[in-house]
């Protein structure tokens, strides 16, 4: 397809949003870019395969600063949740393609991403407080089975402690093998997979709280793992995509020229806001982000409807 100039225009400052989004504890670009594409193409699954590589790329930029920071520790007993992940996000794919569940995206997914929107026009992005709030309630809920409340306390201040840690050390919450790791893993990984595959969000927020939550990762070093995971979460369901797109439907789901213009956008944001992530506030972007996606999903399902 050739792009007008107005249309290139647009897909720059989309993907300048998508960068400020990523950089909020690995928030996809789903609700930005998904729409917007929808628009210009009327194509859901072309869409959902745009979003999915340009969330990819994105956190590759992110991550760069977190790799300098030395903020990345990748071990083998997290791959269990991305294991599961992949191969959920395959059978995602494969029900979006071969079910009417696809033919309903057109006016469904406009809607899903107003109601996330409205989200973000009430409370702002995720930020790294909001973050480690919603993890140490999880945390400790998960982990409540204590007997007094000197023990309970205790187990409290050790959570607070990890979660803050700048240390390399990592040390879980919850004991390695036990039937509750295997559950809460198993749970972690079905969701991303779903996400991912019916969705194509690249589920970074999720596999922070994973991080924090099973491993008991600290955050910060939680944030810069999780945005490697989405990475991997990203590739392998953009590849069924394009596997699926090409055995069921005959041809594949990717543009260069959007993809293109999407990353002169997202790359040199993303890398600047993760350098000041601190100082802007999270809050007053997530609601102009927020209004930005109830636009852009009302006009996608008013033009859904039109043609």
């Amino acid at each position: 397809m050739l792009l007008e100039f107005f249309q290139i225009v647009i897909l720059i400052c989309i993907g300048a949003l998508v960068g400020i989004s990523i950089s909020f504890i690995g928030q996809t670009g789903l609700g930005i870019v998904l729409p917007i594409v929808l628009l210009f193409t009327g194509d859901v699954f072309l869409a959902i395969a745009v979003n999915l590589l340009n969330d990819l790329i994105t956190s590759a930029a992110v991550s760069v600063e977190y790799i300098k920071k030395k903020e990345i520790k990748l071990r083998s007993d997290i791959f269990l949740i991305i294991v599961i992940g992949i191969i959920i996000s395959c059978f995602g794919v494969f029900i979006l393609m071969t079910t009417p569940l696809g033919a309903i995206y057109g006016w469904f997914i406009p809607i899903f991403i107003m109601c996330l929107g409205i989200v973000f026009l009430k409370r702002g992005f995720p930020t790294y407080e909001s973050v480690k709030k919603m993890a140490q309630n999880i945390t400790r809920k998960t982990v409540k089975s204590i007997k007094n409340e000197q023990e309970l306390a205790d187990n409290h201040s050790s959570i607070d402690k990890q979660i803050d840690s700048e240390l390399d050390k990592i040390q879980g919450f919850i004991s390695p093998g036990t039937r509750l790791y295997y559950i809460l893993a198993i749970a972690f990984g079905l969701f991303i997979g779903f996400n991912s595959g019916l969705f194509g969000a690249s589920s970074g927020l999720v596999l922070v709280l994973a991080l924090v939550i099973i491993y008991g990762y600290p955050l910060k070093k939680g944030v810069g793992t999780a945005l490697v995971l989405s990475m991997i979460i990203s590739f392998f369901t953009f590849v069924f995509y394009q596997l699926f797109g090409l055995t069921i439907n005959g041809h594949v789901y990717f543009s260069l020229e959007l993809s293109f213009y999407l990353a002169l956008g997202s790359i040199p944001t993303g890398i600047i806001t993760s350098r000041y992530i601190q100082k802007i506030s999270a809050k007053t972007m997530g609601r102009a982000i927020g209004l930005v996606i109830v636009v852009l999903g009302g006009l996608s399902l008013m033009f859904y409807f039109i043609t």
